[in-house]
Formats: structure tokens, sequence, C-alpha cells
């Protein structure tokens, strides 16, 4: 990565690029204090999977250790896989249930052995950006089956456009800056602290995905309830009022 190893602390690898990871545990410790006290481990196990993330990735950035690079790179499809899995198995058999799941575990199972064992990366990006359009698809899918008004699946539409933007930016930032890391670099140190820190463009890929899997996983999170439920402040960071979408049916 482009940041510079061990400038900030003697501790600490890529310091930016590990605190950003705070994203990640911010959104999923917030999603859980706002589910409902009732609320299912499979609902949970959605934001576990997000805060698993950013341990992971925290661990990998401040370290730079292959164990850590692994365990952060694993988290990324578990934690994609279980909300794919939650949108897949929506209103399905048992059976398709139990099919669906297996086969999903069986190909995490073999894509992070092939990823560790290998140690290459085309592989595991490709799978992760496939988790994603496949989420994104099911849950333009999911608004199209359970929202009744317009007005309701324009907002849920604008989510996904927006949560997928997230992604897409997050990703050419990430890519800028492998790029065009001795230009970055050379910026940056003429700038100085702390004004260089804006331009640590992997450290904006942690927190533009933090913001993109947080909005994706509150949509499939509402979209398979018996009831779909809004809190206004799902998609912003004060608001506490509730928004009730009709569902079809109601």
């Amino acid at each position: 990565f482009c940041e510079e190893d061990f400038v900030i602390v003697s501790f600490i690898a890529e310091f930016i690029n590990t605190c950003t990871n705070a994203a990640y545990i911010f959104y999923a410790a917030r999603a859980l204090r706002r589910l409902p006290k009732d609320a299912s481990f499979a609902a949970k196990s959605l934001y576990y999977g997000l805060g698993l993330v950013g341990v992971c990735s925290s661990l990998f950035h401040g370290l730079l250790s292959y164990h850590a690079q692994m365990a952060d790179d694993t988290s990324m499809i578990v934690a994609t896989s279980i909300v794919l899995q939650r949108a897949m198995t929506y209103q399905k058999t048992p059976t398709f249930i139990n099919w669906f799941s297996g086969l999903l575990l069986l190909a995490v199972i073999t894509e992070t052995t092939y990823h560790v064992m290998m140690d290459e990366q085309t592989v595991h990006e490709l799978s992760f950006v496939f988790l994603i359009i496949a989420v994104a698809a099911k849950t333009r899918s999911l608004i199209k089956l359970r929202v009744q008004q317009p007005k309701d699946k324009k907002m849920l539409q604008k989510a996904v456009i927006f949560g997928a933007g997230c992604f897409v930016f997050g990703y050419l930032l990430w890519q800028l800056d492998f790029i065009f890391c001795t230009e970055l670099t050379a910026i940056k140190r003429v700038v100085g602290m702390p004004w260089g820190f804006l331009l640590e463009f992997h450290g904006w890929w942690h927190i533009l995905t933090a913001v993109g899997a947080h909005t994706f996983m509150i949509m499939i999170d509402v979209l398979t309830r018996d009831r779909v439920e809004l809190l206004e402040g799902d998609f912003n960071l004060f608001s506490k009022n509730t928004t009730v979408v009709r569902t079809k049916g109601d």
C-alpha cells in the first residue's frame, strides 16, 4: 500500500489505513444498537460480519503480516457472503435454504483455501466483486417484491445507487493510490501532516466501503423482516424518527 510505514508511531505500520477501519466498527456497533430488542442472531450476524472486517483489516494494516492479511481478505468474503445468504434465502423453502447455504459455504471455503495457498489476489478480488454485484441485484429484486408505494421504492433505489457508488468510488481511489503512489507520496511530503492524511486514498476505501456495506446491510435486514420498517436515521447519523415503508399485502 502507498502509505509509508511506521511514520506516525513506531508500533503501527500504516497509521491512517489502520485507524480508518474504525468506520467498519462504528457502523456495525451503530446498527446493532438500533436493532429491535428481539432481533434474531441471523439479523445480528450481518453487523457482526461488518465489525469483523474492521478488526481484521486493522490488524493487517497495523502489523503487515501474512496471516493478518489472510484474515483481512477472508473477513471481506465472509461478511459479504452472510449478507448474500440472508438475501437469497428470504421466503425460500427449508430445502433451498440448506442447499444454497451449503453451496455458498463450500464456495467460501474453496476460495479461501486457494487464496491462502496460492497467495494471489485476482480470484479473491473477482470473488468479492461478484458477491457485491449479487447483493446489489438481489436488493433491487427485494425492493420490487416487498415495497408497494412508488415513493418508498424510489427512496430505497436511491439508497442502492448510493451504496454501490460508495463501493465504486472507493475502489477507484484505491486503484489511484496504487497507480500513482510515487506522485502521491511526493505531494504528501510537501504538504506535510495533517493535510497529507487526506491523500491516503486506501483509507478512503475503508471509509466508503464501510458506508456502502452498512447501507446494503440495513436494506437487506429490513427487507427480509415480516414488516418493512426503516428508521430515517438508518441512512444518516442523527435522526431517530421511524418511517414505515408500506409492503405489498399491508
